[in-house]
């Protein structure tokens, strides 16, 4: 049999903080970067977004590896088809724009895009802690929360492109507040620094965390009700200091979930870590 020659792809997973990128083989990652994600103007964003990624065709240069293409993880509701972004709610630049073309110019290679969530969970489906589950539901808790449904072997994206977005759940209907609003307000747009403080034994920050754990709980068990996965898988920075919430999250849900064998869901923590959604982006490219 003919032995498959070897190529790379490029993953980039741009967040509402910091633009992560890979160069990877198909197994592992290569070598990786990371930036801040620029927020002022678009030519910026641009600039940034290709010096992010120009070291790997100097890399792949060098190994004399070809790459095949770019994989884009975005932050926000996305149009796959046109490769556009339709909103971003933390990167509002990006409203309306067709984030391929900002690449089309600097290279020749065919690009893809998804939400980031989605690549999250494809990344930890097939190459992380998800890889024995046919039903999973991912959800990112960074500077956002996003979520992405696993099933039948491939992403769900519903009628529309429009699933996961529990960020957009009403958790208190008194006062019409959703899911991330009350999380962003919670963390005070700056959940690295609460969890220093409530690691340190600050009481309000740990009341925070309790907080956020009581909210995510019922989103949670909403998601678990409604979709009946077999697992929830979460990523993202906020992710790290679980210990300070997955307790109160683990409580609300066991009050909620109707079925008593999903009561005992397992809720894991992803295995690929800052890298998973630019893995994920980068598998994008088949």
């Amino acid at each position: 049999m003919e032995k498959m020659e070897k190529s790379y792809t490029i993953g980039v997973d741009i967040g509402g903080t910091n633009m992560k990128a890979v160069l990877f083989d198909g197994e592992k990652v290569v070598t990786d970067y990371l930036l801040a994600t620029p927020k002022d103007n678009l030519n910026h964003f641009s600039i940034m977004l290709y010096a992010l990624i120009e070291p790997f065709f100097k890399k792949a240069k060098e190994d004399k590896v070809k790459i095949k293409g770019i994989g884009l993880g975005l932050a926000g509701l996305i149009d796959q088809g046109e490769k556009k972004m339709i909103k971003s709610p933390n990167i509002p630049i990006l409203d309306g724009v067709k984030i391929a073309n900002l690449l089309k110019n600097k290279t020749d290679l065919p690009i893809e895009i998804d939400n980031d969530t989605n690549c999250f969970l494809r990344a930890e489906i097939k190459l992380g802690i998800g890889k024995k589950y046919k039903n999973a539901y991912g959800i990112i808790i960074g500077t956002g929360i996003g979520g992405a449904w696993w099933i039948n072997d491939k992403i769900y994206r519903g009628s529309h492109g429009a699933t996961g977005e529990p960020g957009r759940m009403i958790i208190d209907l008194e006062n019409d507040i959703e899911l991330e609003k009350a999380y962003q307000k919670l963390a005070q747009n700056n959940p690295a620094n609460l969890a220093e403080e409530a690691f340190r034994g600050d009481t309000l920050a740990q009341k925070s965390y309790e907080e956020i754990g009581h909210y995510l709980g019922l989103a949670f068990a909403n998601i678990i009700n409604l979709l009946d996965p077999e697992v929830i898988i979460v990523g993202g920075s906020v992710a790290q200091s679980s210990e300070l919430f997955f307790s109160k999250i683990k409580k609300m849900m066991r009050g909620y979930i109707m079925h008593p064998e999903a009561k005992k869901i397992k809720i894991l923590k992803g295995k690929l870590g800052q890298n998973a959604g630019a893995i994920g982006a980068a598998l994008l490219i088949s």
